[in-house]
């Protein structure tokens, strides 16, 4: 196997514990370990209790071959090549799909990804759909994907379908099509993680935001537990408890029947442990805020905030 340490990665001081660099290079703890175990991709640094440290260059070469591999190569096929091999995959494939998927003008920030996806809903193009999604996940952060191509997306598609400029069946072609984006991106590889349980209560059916919050919590290292929509109260606590779930996570993104919401988050908080949080979040939100209130101080307003509470609850 060929040897990826130089001598000056070697002199490199090893500071970043594993938690550190999982959320750095998006790869979870357990990847991280079986490809050290299996590839020798990098050679932490033990200190006392068998803790690892990684260097800076160990973060760079774990984050090329998180993106290789997510491009579709395996990790055996691309472990021994050095950095700079690894940064010419990922040049390659950034310009193949870019070539292929954006337009001669080229979509500039994430309005431009919002307007090719719109272009594809009139025209009902499934693949300009799917490739606009792979291409803006590529180009942008995971926080600036979610909230404002993603989000700003579905809710200017409601809009239009309130004014009647959208038809319901452009409107459940692009559902199906985000919807199987955002489950691909669910990795369930945190199995080490502390656990979190997402869903919808019963009531609300859209799950595009606890989906999209379930992606941002596995990204900061959660075990996200994605439930689907319109669970009841009993059946979430259930599998709370069962699982030994440290937070449960539910989205509003429709304004329903308010007496069965505050009754389905009162059993909620009934059959939970006193100590587990609830976060409650979506665009919903602020038409139940007071009632919501009642239950949970874990109210965000976007996916940062719930970002914030996340790493707030795990300390």
């Amino acid at each position: 196997m060929m040897d990826i340490e130089s001598p000056q990665n070697s002199a490199e001081e090893a500071r970043h514990p594993i938690q550190v660099v999982s959320r750095r290079t998006g790869l979870s703890a357990d990847v991280i370990r079986v490809w050290e175990r299996r590839y020798g991709v990098v050679s932490p640094t033990r200190v006392s209790g068998g803790r690892r440290l990684y260097t800076d260059s160990d973060i760079k070469r774990l984050a090329l071959l998180q993106k290789v591999t997510s491009a579709g190569r395996r990790i055996s096929e691309v472990s021994e090549l050095d950095d700079e091999a690894l940064g010419g995959l990922v040049q390659e494939d950034e310009s193949s799909i870019t070539d292929l998927l954006v337009s001669p003008t080229g979509a500039q920030g994430p309005a431009g990804h919002v307007e090719k996806c719109f272009q594809a809903l009139r025209s009902l193009d499934q693949a300009l759909l799917r490739c606009t999604l792979a291409v803006a996940e590529a180009e942008l952060s995971l926080p600036v994907f979610l909230d404002q191509v993603v989000s700003v997306f579905l809710k200017q598609i409601g809009q239009a379908w309130e004014k009647g400029t959208v038809r319901v069946s452009q409107e459940h072609m692009t559902s199906v099509i985000v919807r199987h984006h955002l489950l691909g991106m669910l990795k369930g590889l945190n199995k080490s993680g502390p656990v979190m349980i997402l869903t919808t209560p019963t009531g609300q059916d859209h799950e595009m935001g606890a989906l999209m919050a379930a992606i941002i919590a596995e990204s900061e290292g959660w075990n996200a537990i994605y439930l689907g929509p319109n669970l009841p109260a009993v059946e979430i606590a259930a599998i709370a408890i069962q699982s030994n779930a440290s937070a449960v996570g539910l989205s509003l993104q429709c304004i329903s029947d308010e007496a069965l919401l505050s009754d389905e988050l009162r059993q909620i908080k009934m059959i939970l442990p006193e100590e587990m949080p609830v976060i409650v979040g979506g665009a919903a939100v602020d038409h139940y805020r007071s009632m919501i209130s009642e239950f949970t101080e874990n109210i965000p307003n976007d996916l940062e905030e719930f970002r914030v509470i996340l790493s707030r609850i795990i300390g």
